[in-house]
């Protein structure tokens, strides 16, 4: 009896060492976000007014802009001449990517014309294969020798056929034209980007002059950045003495903004350079970074921002096929300019850490749990009681793949891109955050089984839903986080973390029921998963949140089979289209909501319904749908994870055929465990459907979900034939805790 009683109180204080040390990773998160908010600029300043103009360059990144290499540019970003101000230009990083493959200048300037993604034209046969064709010519001035016209201009309509966007180049043009009617392009870029849907241009001019720089908005082709070596230097060189006389010809009045409009050429994706300087920025007694609500992102912004920040200048309405916002003043950036250019140099180069070794990771950790666990499964069919420290190390190993998942997020809080060896610092940092969050953990009593599996998930529930609720800015230097270099998603909850983050959720709301219905409290478990649920869902789909719409029709369904099983109510198929409507008309009342806001300020899940009311929708849904199906495509870690849902749903049907002793065991032991399997696997199916990610989207669910089942199943205590199996002595003392 004192034997016992030492072995209880040993757990009790084990498990209030795990919850503190759980509360400091979670007041760690807090503080860290709330560090990263107070430095955030409260207003909503737009520094782009008219007469502005724009400084277009191909291939200008932020590792370029040195003193010594393009020094107007550069005094432009310390507050030197007429335009720069006191306190220097603000600054960002700006995303310009528009193709899979190496970027061509007539790309980023297609993008500017049309206002979405687009595509020039390459050549399709002889030594130059697929290699870009150069700029069209441009005929004419305007209004003073005739119509100007951009050359092979139905060549450049026909490229956009390989454009999975539908863009229509002119958009640009035609509503700058329909509003002010006095617009002037400088340069065969300038000219695709100015040009009207026929192609024609309102004014044009080979060079620069004091006439050219009238109109409210100009727009200039700066030139290209070539390949690498002494022609890159040389090609820089012409391009700041180009850009330098520009800016002598601006008076304070006028806004200048120097804008990157495609990656460096080789084909490695750069973020570019994008540098406002005007009467807003100068009126600032320290220097911004840009921003935009399309990003969220403090210094991070998108070429396809700027033809909306440009109609915004002149009080123009954007088309509806503008996917931009217009930009405007962040958070102050560093006042020091070589520490500006090379935190947003970082940028690029901690995305490119990031893109580099996320698949590894989730390739690693995916094929480690697939081998690990058939070899327990193998085992457990040929009917062989596996060897105490086999039974050790399977606990061992999923404990630790347990909380894998929360820990490429909680790793953001090392703030490993600020070491010098990136790397080394993510894979340093990733095995330190295991280490961190595998404490609370280890030290849980394994009795009753749910008991850890509850506190994995409430651990890696709340790290997200502080998250989302400061910012998601663990969620932007994760692995398994967004890519400011590839565009898409740039905040709130993307594929990765929905799966993620609704599997936790669900795993929480079975143990959480399963805690109770054993206190005999059945009602409360059911209000305890409806509540859980409903937090969820706010979350994953409020559009200051995770924004995430494809994500809520997903959610509602499993969160409705957890709960239905829960309440012991049979789901019948009049149950489940009512489920389904409710999951529908939920998302729509959001969206809608997101809708009813400015423009500006609207989500992708508000941008939709506009579509819908201008019947664009459809090429949105079918544009996801073909994405999904071509996620079945993706290689052996798709064709995986088709293979591992339908052993699991048939393991889950037949337990005792699949996993003899082991899984009946766990369901045995955790009541609510079948129902939570259903759930989760009722969402990712659902959400695979629904979400362009596909069946990589249900790649991550399992990734997060079977260490807790393999856990659930090491732990479950087994029997033959009536008696109970004996513990491995090893095993036996931190489980009876």
């Amino acid at each position: 009896g004192q034997d016992s009683g030492l072995m209880i109180d040993a757990g009790r204080r084990r498990g209030q060492v795990a919850v503190a040390w759980a509360a400091v990773l979670l007041c760690l998160v807090i503080g860290s976000a709330a560090v990263q908010l107070a430095g955030r600029s409260g207003g909503d300043v737009r520094p782009v007014r008219a007469p502005v103009v724009v400084i277009g360059v191909a291939g200008l990144a932020w590792g370029d802009i040195r003193e010594d290499q393009t020094p107007h540019l550069w005094r432009l970003l310390t507050g030197g001449g007429s335009t720069g101000g006191a306190t220097g230009a603000a600054a960002g990083a700006a995303t310009v990517r528009t193709t899979g493959g190496s970027a061509c200048a007539s790309d980023g300037w297609l993008s500017l014309s049309a206002g979405q993604s687009s595509v020039g034209p390459r050549w399709e046969e002889g030594p130059d294969e697929g290699e870009c064709k150069p700029l069209p010519k441009v005929t004419g001035t305007g209004d003073r020798e005739g119509e100007a016209r951009v050359g092979r201009w139905d060549e450049l309509v026909d490229a956009q056929s390989r454009s999975e966007f539908s863009p229509h180049p002119g958009e640009l043009g035609r509503a700058l034209a329909e509003h002010e009617g006095c617009e002037t392009a400088i340069g065969p870029g300038a000219a695709v980007a100015l040009a009207r849907p026929d192609g024609t241009v309102a004014r044009y001019s080979a060079t620069v002059d004091d006439d050219a720089l009238r109109c409210p908005v100009t727009v200039i082709d700066g030139g290209q950045v070539v390949e690498s070596g002494s022609g890159r230097l040389n090609s820089l060189a012409k391009i700041d003495a180009f850009a330098g006389s520009v800016l002598e010809r601006l008076d304070g009045a006028t806004t200048v903004l120097v804008q990157g409009v495609t990656e460096p050429p080789g084909g490695t994706p750069h973020l570019a350079v994008s540098m406002v300087a005007g009467p807003v920025t100068a009126s600032r007694s320290d220097p911004a970074l840009l921003t935009v609500t399309s990003t969220r992102w403090g210094g991070v912004v998108r070429l396809l921002d700027v033809p909306s920040t440009l109609l915004d200048a002149v009080g123009a309405p954007e088309p509806a096929e503008f996917s931009g916002t217009p930009i405007s003043l962040g958070r102050a950036r560093p006042a020091d300019p070589t520490t500006t250019v090379h935190e947003l140099g970082a940028v690029t180069t901690t995305d490119q850490t990031l893109r580099q070794w996320s698949r590894l990771l989730l390739l690693v950790v995916a094929v480690t749990q697939f081998v690990l666990y058939t070899a327990a499964v193998v085992t457990a069919r040929r009917g062989r009681t596996p060897r105490p420290w086999q039974r050790r190390g399977l606990i061992h190993a999923a404990l630790v793949f347990s909380v894998v998942p929360v820990s490429v997020y909680l790793v953001s809080l090392t703030r490993w891109w600020h070491a010098p060896f990136q790397d080394a610092a993510l894979w340093g940092a990733l095995v330190f955050t295991v280490a961190a969050a595998a404490v609370p953990v280890w030290l849980l009593p394994a009795r009753p089984l749910w008991r850890v599996p509850l506190a994995v998930s409430l651990l890696t529930f709340s790290v997200l839903v502080v998250d989302a609720a400061t910012g998601t800015l663990l969620h932007r230097a994760s692995p398994f986080g967004p890519s400011a270099l590839y565009g898409g998603r740039y905040y709130g909850f993307g594929n990765s973390t929905f799966a993620v983050f609704s599997v936790a959720a669900l795993v929480l709301a079975g143990a959480a029921a399963a805690e109770l219905i054993e206190r005999g409290r059945r009602r409360a478990a059911t209000v305890a998963v409806a509540v859980i649920g409903a937090v969820a869902v706010g979350v994953d789909t409020w559009p200051s949140w995770g924004a995430d719409v494809g994500g809520g029709l997903a959610l509602i369904p499993g969160v409705a089979v957890l709960c239905f099983a829960v309440a012991g109510v049979r789901l019948t198929p009049a149950r489940l289209v009512a489920v389904g409507s409710a999951a529908v008309a939920a998302v729509a009342a959001v969206a809608v909501a997101d809708w009813l806001r400015p423009a500006a300020s609207r989500t992708h899940a508000g941008r939709f319904v506009q579509d819908v009311l201008e019947g664009q929708a459809w090429q949105l849904v079918e544009r996801k749908a073909g994405y999904a199906l071509g996620s079945l495509a993706g290689g052996p870690m798709a064709w995986g994870t088709a293979l591992v849902l339908a052993v699991l749903v048939a393991a889950l049907v037949w337990p005792d055929r699949f996993s003899p002793g082991y899984l009946d065991a766990a369901l045995r032991a955790w009541p609510t465990l079948r129902p939570t399997l259903a759930a989760v696997l009722t969402t990712c199916v659902i959400g695979a459907v629904v979400n362009d990610y596909g069946i990589r989207l249900v790649t991550f669910g399992l990734v997060t979900l079977l260490p807790l089942v393999a856990l659930s199943c090491a732990r479950a205590p087994r029997s033959r034939g009536g008696t109970a199996s004996p513990e491995p002595a090893d095993v036996t003392r931190t489980e009876r805790s």
